[in-house]
């Protein structure tokens, strides 16, 4: 004789659906954070990346404002021609330093000792389209304000290579007022 089935059997073992779409939409809440962490690291790599291409503002101002600082006196020398801005003749310390615009670039060139020859001038500054500069002394401030090109940020929600970012398009102004202290006190 067969055993007859209980109407009070236990059910058997697995899953049922409900227990699945939990499962599922908890891997999906997952893979969601990855993604998202996935995306911020490119991006952050790519501005990291385009950061290394574009022009380097920050630092180019803040030599320009450490020369200044260390120095009695800023003295701008214009065109004859056209009145612009030329050059700006940076002194203090037994050295001069002389910032000069060269097409879109301002370079730097010291004269450790007057009379020496100078070093090599640097490349400071790319991009420039215009600058000006009020003289200073230990006892007024140096402005000095330039106008330079840089990329700008594509508005995308993918992240773009720096090769991509495309051609300096967007003006930025950088002003300085700084107080020449003589030899830095």
């Amino acid at each position: 004789m067969t055993p007859r089935p209980s109407p009070f059997r236990r059910r058997q073992a697995g899953f049922t659906i409900v227990e699945m779409m939990v499962a599922l939409v908890l891997l999906l809440v997952g893979l969601l954070i990855a993604a998202d962490l996935l995306d911020e690291s490119s991006r952050l790599f790519v501005e990291t990346s385009a950061e290394a291409l574009d022009n380097p503002a920050p630092l180019a101002a803040a030599r320009i404002r450490a020369d200044i600082q260390g120095s009695t006196s800023v003295t701008p020398q214009f065109s004859p021609l056209d009145g612009t801005l030329d050059s700006v003749y940076v002194r203090g310390g037994g050295e001069e330093i002389v910032y000069q615009k060269v097409d879109d670039v301002i370079y730097r060139v010291v004269y450790p000792f007057p009379g020496s020859p100078p070093q090599d001038p640097v490349a400071l500054w790319r991009g420039v389209s215009f600058w000006s500069c009020e003289p200073g002394g230990t006892d007024a401030p140096a402005i000095l304000s330039v106008t330079y090109s840089r990329r700008s940020t594509p508005h995308t929600p993918l992240p773009v290579m720096p090769v991509y970012r495309g051609p300096l398009e967007e003006n930025a102004k950088e002003t300085l007022y700084v107080l020449p202290r003589g030899n830095g006190w």
